[in-house]
């Protein structure tokens, strides 16, 4: 029985020893928090040439229309987005400049004046000219959302960018957005 009451006792002596140490030990723990930015390398460019998109304007249209032939300040108004099975063009292409494969994300502000009651968007290789529906969705009521597109970007290729706005139900507002392309590696 003794030799019980002796084990025991050496237990807990030990199991004392080591809450002891842990709490010592505390003392020296430090909490750490990192985040990682989303790249900044997938750019806007126009339909054809390499150059960077700075405006994309939908053509005014009547409350609650669907409009789906918006243009870019690099190929103009004269050329907008076309849907169509067959011979689909995009308002503007997205380019890898990254070093590596990025996963594309939009995200988008709100639209100012409640001018958008939504946007949607097709994301597709530039071969594929059969876009004739936009319904992924960018925005569902008009304000601000990021979206994983879920599409790849390999380094120096491109992506052909579809987009579709509904306007909301009130006449003679105007208003604008900003749409940012920002890659993920994948």
């Amino acid at each position: 029985m003794e030799k019980k009451i002796l084990a025991l006792t050496g237990a807990l002596v030990l199991a004392a020893t080591l809450i002891g140490s842990a709490a010592v030990l505390a003392s020296n723990v430090a909490t750490q928090s990192a985040s990682s930015a989303k790249a900044t390398t997938i750019t806007v460019v126009g339909k054809v040439a390499d150059t960077a998109v700075g405006t994309i304007t939908f053509p005014e249209a009547a409350a609650d229309a669907t409009v789906s032939n918006p243009s870019n300040d690099v190929d103009g108004t004269g050329d907008p987005q076309v849907l169509d099975a067959t011979a689909s063009e995009p308002v503007v292409r997205l380019k890898n400049t990254s070093g590596g494969t990025l996963k594309t994300w939009l995200s988008i502000t709100t639209w100012q004046n409640s001018i958008a009651a939504s946007e949607d968007y097709e994301l597709v290789v530039t071969t594929d000219t059969t876009v004739a529906v936009v319904d992924n969705v960018l925005s569902a009521d008009g304000n601000a959302a990021t979206v994983d597109t879920t599409v790849a970007i390999p380094t120096t290729e491109y992506r052909a960018l579809y987009l579709e706005l509904v306007l909301g139900s009130v006449a003679g507002k105007t208003g604008t957005s900003t749409l940012t392309i920002l890659g993920e590696t994948s």
